[in-house]
């Protein structure tokens, strides 16, 4: 939420680069130099961990936003509340692939009950009276 009204307020046109402080300067000179150097190494990939968070928590401030100007939970109910409903499509996805590919699925047990009953094992097989060639 505070992201969003920051982000919506007209009072951030009036903050200039002048009334950063050098904590601030330090910090924000950090941060721009470790992505740089996070982008030009190996660990790129990195990054994209970095971008999913940031588009997952945006995801999350959005359905809290929206449940506050729909309901009267308090702001702590609105982010527990928010965190849940960002978490249903992840149970739905575990939850069918549970069901499709888990033991869980009366189909796959079915056709794994028709692949060992196909299965050749192919090792020789001797009658009693089998003696060999060479010895």
């Amino acid at each position: 939420m505070m992201l969003l009204t920051l982000l919506s307020s007209s009072h951030l046109s009036s903050m200039s680069i002048a009334t950063l402080g050098s904590g601030a300067w330090l910090g924000y000179g950090l941060l721009a130099g470790l992505i740089v150097a996070i982008a030009l190494s190996s660990q790129r990939w990195l990054l994209w961990y970095v971008l999913g968070g940031v588009v997952y928590w945006l995801a999350v401030e959005s359905i809290h936003s929206v449940l506050m100007s729909w309901t009267g939970l308090s702001d702590w109910h609105g982010y527990v509340t928010a965190m849940g409903i960002s978490w249903l499509p992840l149970f739905a996805w575990v939850l069918y692939r549970a069901l499709r590919y888990d033991d869980v699925s009366a189909t796959l047990q079915q056709q794994r009950a028709l692949e060992a009953a196909r299965y050749i094992e192919h090792s020789p097989i001797y009658d009693d009276d089998y003696t060999p060639r060479f010895e």
